[in-house]
């Protein structure tokens, strides 16, 4: 059985004053209320999806903060997003040929994949300390 580890952390006072009050309310263990709210504050790691996305996301580690937020502002070539929709619009109304068909998977990959990556640069750079975009900022910035 592989032995649970244990940590010691200094938390600030008033810290430590809302998680005891919140056990006491909710009649719960301090240590257990702490494990709690790590895991539902810490997010998943690359290391536990499928190979592509997890070494698409293990680079991004790598990058360099001003490298990160271009990636993060970073959007899909216009002439791209133009022929996906078109080619969504033909597959709605049951027009696509197989090559299209095929050609709207990979478009559609790619976007996801893009997706992705943007969301990692954000949460990324929130770990490193910074502050985030509001969606009303998001929209302005990448219209």
């Amino acid at each position: 059985m592989q032995a649970t580890p244990t940590i010691a952390i200094e938390l600030p006072l008033s810290l430590y004053q809302r998680l005891q009050r919140l056990a006491e309310v909710t009649r719960r263990p301090l240590e257990k209320l702490v494990v709690q709210t790590l895991e539902a504050n810490v997010p998943s790691l690359p290391e536990n999806l499928s190979p592509l996305i997890r070494e698409t996301l293990l680079a991004l580690e790598l990058l360099d903060d001003e490298a990160l937020w271009q990636v993060a502002y970073s959007t899909i070539n216009p002439k791209q997003q133009r022929k996906y929709s078109r080619l969504l619009e033909k597959n709605r109304l049951k027009t696509l040929t197989n090559a299209e068909q095929l050609l709207l998977e990979q478009l559609y990959q790619e976007s996801q994949q893009h997706t992705i990556r943007k969301g990692y640069a954000f949460v990324l750079l929130k770990w490193r300390g910074y502050s985030l975009p509001t969606v009303a900022e998001l929209e302005v910035k990448t219209s």
